[in-house]
């Protein structure tokens, strides 16, 4: 597969995997009461989305 085909449709996914991780958070902790769990849950969203951006960009510079 084309190395530019792989970067786009690593991208598409690690996208739709944050958008994913942040319904989940908002559905999970939304009757929280107390707010500072679902801005915790949105932070380790983000977090867990700039690991799987790094570990794929890490990845694909072993792509030829």
């Amino acid at each position: 597969m084309n190395k530019k085909t792989l970067e786009i449709l690593a991208s598409i996914g690690s996208v739709l995997v944050l958008i994913a991780l942040i319904i989940i958070t908002h559905s999970a902790f939304s009757a929280d009461p107390n707010p500072l769990m679902e801005s915790y849950g949105f932070i380790a969203s983000l977090v867990i989305f700039i690991l799987l951006i790094s570990g794929i960009g890490i990845k694909l510079t072993d792509v030829e």
